[in-house]
């Protein structure tokens, strides 16, 4: 056993990762505040029928998940920002909550951008369905996320390893998102397999152009 443990996990003197403990339990704390306000959800998480069913307030449910992803995509994206605001995010915390707070503003922007060209092309969609198959990936997101962030800054495995099986996991689970929501929309156009593109296009990929085309621009 303890050689088992030590092939995945390694002691680190040098480096000072107290911040990075400190971030797990703060999104674990994240977790358990939402296994407390919204116990029917956490208990339907074993099957995306019966999670349908509940009627509990999803998106506040959503938004503990969103930002408890938000932190944990900055723990990583951290190792590869530019120090050139160094002098104001001194603190790798500080360097996080940054990276956090924009990747919130990029989920909000996409989604305002994302129900605009719903409307514009006339794609209707059940939001309440959206939103419950949202935030029943999003949780399997987290937990991959937190175990990546776990194994990369604690454990012996290369990191690019680690980041690699990461993205592919968050990819099935998006995919599995828009699977889901593709079959099951309670929409008798979702059955037209154009209407999907276009669905596709005005939800995710019409949005992420637009703001690329904004970065570029500034």
């Amino acid at each position: 056993m303890k050689i088992l443990a030590s092939t995945f996990f390694l002691e680190r003197p040098v480096d000072n990762l107290d911040w990075v403990i400190y971030i797990l339990v703060l999104t674990l704390a994240f977790i358990v505040i939402g296994r407390i306000l919204f116990s029917n959800n956490y208990e339907a998480l074993t099957n995306i029928e019966r999670f349908q069913d509940v009627n509990d307030n999803q998106a506040l449910f959503g938004l503990i998940f969103q930002i408890s992803f938000a932190v944990l995509c900055g723990v990583i994206l951290i190792n590869y920002v530019i120090p050139d605001y160094d002098y104001i995010f001194h603190t790798p915390i500080l360097k996080v909550i940054a990276i956090a707070f924009l990747i919130l503003i990029f989920f909000a922007v996409r989604f305002v951008l994302g129900s605009v060209a719903a409307y514009a092309f006339g794609i209707s969609h059940d939001r309440n369905f959206t939103l419950k198959t949202t935030n029943y990936f999003r949780v399997f997101s987290v937990g991959i996320l937190w175990v990546v962030v776990l194994l990369f800054y604690f454990s012996g495995i290369l990191k690019p390893v680690i980041l690699f099986a990461g993205a592919v996991g968050l990819v099935v689970l998006r995919f599995l998102t828009y699977r889901y929501l593709i079959k099951n929309q309670p929409d008798k156009q979702t059955k037209i397999w154009y209407y999907n593109i276009l669905y596709l296009c005005a939800l995710e990929i019409l949005p992420l152009l637009v703001l690329l085309k904004f970065l570029k621009m500034w």
